[in-house]
């Protein structure tokens, strides 16, 4: 795992300004995903639940138990609120406080007609479910925290401080901040509808090879997020979540095959234990990584990805719920709505392993010297 880590920084500093931003994204949402992924699992336990009739979906247990599984995803921007006041340290209760105004009934009603601040427009952004503009907002509450504190005596910023900052980062926040960062997660989303209208088929084949690039790059964090914004306010998702289950299963069948071609047996050891991980678990950065340094076992990986991508993208294959998508959590793909849809997932996680294995253990791998 260390290899995987030096590799991943070592990425990320080449790629400067741009890899620092993906740095922070992951930094502010990595302590937040086991929360997301709670979420989701409570979601797949009421599936589940209605799937064989122990409750019923108009009940009062089947809301209150969906409501727990929503919370985490509805809440998010205070949940990263917190992690990321903790990642730029400042007062924690200061950036919810400041997260805050975005939810204020008081606010939100506002809406119903224009809304102005002294002449300038308000322009009304839906923030359940956001994650960019919330870091960029905490972000600069950061800048601004630190500036204030410099130019203040000790004893007048304990006393107005708070006070300041956080009157300027709520007004910032609905004027500039959250529209902005709006801004850039729908133009992510757009982007992906556009390559979606043009063919399902084409979108799906095309993130199930990208992503593992993406990855590495430590690029694949907008994709997620937007993921995950799309489950909380559709109920579903139909792409990046089945990609990232071709890309998951492909890359662990792959290292699983190179854990037959390979004669040293620590090294052998080593393929086996990833290789099972990302097929069963979906943590397939340590597969990546390996298939990567073999060289023949990526391109299976790859080819394996893309076959499972075409058939998912023929069907039309919905995920239910945000959790790293492998055999051990193939219930996000479940809903009684869609009753064979969980079936397809099953056969598109199928195809990816046996196609990634035989076609890496065909090809082979490199020497292996070039592993390290």
């Amino acid at each position: 795992m260390r290899g995987v880590e030096m590799n991943d920084n070592i990425v990320k500093k080449k790629l400067g300004i741009f890899g620092k931003i993906m740095n922070v994204i992951q930094e502010c949402m990595g302590p937040v995903i086991p929360m997301i992924m709670a979420g989701g699992l409570i979601k797949v336990l009421v599936i589940i639940l209605v799937a064989f009739n122990i409750i019923s979906d108009n009940s009062d247990t089947c809301v209150i138990l969906s409501a727990i599984g929503d919370a985490p995803y509805y809440f998010l921007p205070f949940e990263v609120a917190v992690t990321a006041a903790i990642y730029f340290k400042i007062p924690i209760l200061l950036s919810i406080a400041t997260v805050g105004i975005m939810f204020s009934p008081k606010f939100l009603e506002l809406f119903a007609s224009e809304v102005f601040f002294v002449g300038i427009p308000v322009i009304n952004v839906t923030y359940s479910y956001s994650v960019l503009p919330v870091i960029l907002l905490v972000w600069i509450m950061n800048l601004l925290y630190n500036w204030i504190k410099k130019i203040m005596q000790d004893s007048l910023f304990n006393f107005l401080g708070n006070t300041v900052v956080l009157l300027i980062s709520s007004l910032l926040a609905v004027l500039v901040i959250g529209p902005i960062g709006n801004l850039i997660a729908q133009a992510i989303r757009i982007f992906i509808l556009q390559i979606q209208s043009m063919s399902q088929v084409s979108a799906e084949v095309f993130f199930a090879i990208i992503f593992p690039f993406l990855n590495m790059l430590g690029m694949q964090w907008p994709f997620i997020l937007d993921a995950i914004t799309h489950v909380g306010e559709n109920g579903y998702e139909s792409l990046i979540i089945i990609s990232l289950l071709c890309v998951n299963i492909s890359q662990g069948g792959a290292c699983l095959a190179s854990s037959f071609r390979i004669k040293d047996n620590k090294k052998k050891s080593e393929c086996l234990g990833m290789g099972l991980t990302a097929i069963i678990s979906g943590a397939s950065e340590p597969a990546t990584y390996s298939n990567f340094g073999y060289k023949r076992p990526m391109i299976a990986a790859l080819i394996g990805s893309g076959v499972a991508g075409l058939y998912a993208g023929i069907i039309g294959i919905k995920a239910f719920s945000f959790v790293p998508p492998a055999f051990a959590t193939v219930l996000i793909f479940m809903n009684s709505k869609y009753s064979i849809n969980i079936i397809h997932a099953i056969i598109t996680g199928f195809i990816a392993l046996v196609v990634s294995f035989f076609v890496s253990y065909i090809l082979g791998i490199e020497a292996q010297k070039k592993s390290n």
